[in-house]
């Protein structure tokens, strides 16, 4: 492969100048390759570059994907919600304080406008209009347990919410919940979202809250606590904190929710490259051995540089092909 062009860059300072060497650089492929699965590529070097990064083209190190942060809907294969549930206190063991909801018709709050904002959460109401109601066993044994549910047909706009409520006078159970979600990409396996992932915004619909409906993270009991703010419970990343039935000072009723802003479920991380030159290191030569046979487009970025950094990036592409072992 012909070298690039040369590229001088020059800085000046109170005292001298600093001028990047030019870039000269070839790339060839060794001829004792045998450009099968399983054995190593090998990729000679000539010339001055000071950096060189590869994409070596196979699964999640394409160049040309450097920047992508979605896959087409489609490869999007299936999608499951999985909740760690811990129940504990509370009434009567079989009556649940708390329904769990999904959603692809939800369009998220402002967190901002809580007229706006009440608008939308009274008009989910007790009906829970555009959302499907997710079954679970209730309980108030403390046991950990997990619950996978299904999403798949929610992918272009999946919203996950919590509703806990109850009545004055009475016994409010203290749950702990974990959720995240985890998604099978066509050829990129399987992607998850933990709960740092997923933006939720709570609101209480309770009169003792008008004036901050978006309550949450208070000390006390009947209330919800959200990780990565001040005030979480480290027992889990949503904690909404019961009380006895005689308990003062509690909502009257509760009518507290925290709903999941919106997302699409094809999002994926950028593809990546790997250094393996830097300034100070001598490399002659990079090997590579891929695992399934196909045409790659191997990508090799390459510069010079000085104490100020790089320059004179330049950009070399090589095609190979790779056959199963000859048996």
């Amino acid at each position: 492969m012909a070298a690039a062009l040369g590229l001088v860059l020059a800085g000046s300072s109170c005292e001298h100048e600093e001028i990047y060497e030019p870039l000269e650089f070839s790339v060839r492929l060794n001829p004792e390759n045998t450009y099968r699965t399983g054995d190593p590529v090998v990729f000679n070097f000539s010339g001055n570059a000071d950096y060189i990064t590869v994409w070596n083209g196979d699964l999640g190190h394409e160049y040309r994907y450097r920047e992508r942060t979605t896959v087409p809907m489609d490869y999007v294969e299936s999608a499951e919600l999985q909740i760690r549930l811990r129940q504990r206190y509370g009434g009567d063991a079989n009556v649940s304080n708390l329904n769990l909801l999904v959603s692809g018709e939800y369009q998220g709050l402002s967190g901002e406008d809580a007229q706006a904002d009440r608008q939308i959460v009274e008009a989910i109401g007790s009906d829970y209009n555009g959302w499907e109601v997710l079954q679970y066993t209730p309980n108030k044994s403390n046991e950990v347990e997990t619950y996978p549910y299904d999403i798949t047909k929610y992918k272009e706009n999946f919203s996950f919410g919590m509703h806990f409520f109850q009545e004055a006078g009475t016994a409010m159970r203290t749950y702990f919940i974990d959720p995240k979600i985890i998604v099978q990409l066509k050829d990129y396996g399987e992607q998850v979202y933990s709960y740092s992932s997923l933006n939720f915004i709570t609101f209480s619909l309770a009169s003792e809250h008008s004036s901050d409906p978006y309550i949450h993270n208070k000390d006390g009991n009947g209330n919800l606590k959200m990780a990565g703010e001040t005030g979480a419970n480290s027992a889990a990343n949503i904690v909404f904190q019961g009380f006895s039935a005689g308990a003062a000072n509690m909502p009257n009723p509760v009518n507290q929710w925290a709903l999941m802003q919106p997302m699409a479920l094809n999002m994926i991380a950028p593809d990546t490259g790997q250094s393996i030159k830097g300034v100070t290191d001598d490399t002659k030569s990079y090997s590579y051995t891929y695992e399934r046979p196909g045409t790659y487009t191997v990508t090799f970025l390459v510069g010079n540089g000085n104490y100020q950094g790089e320059s004179g990036i330049q950009t070399y592409e090589m095609t190979v092909t790779i056959i199963d072992p000859i048996e």
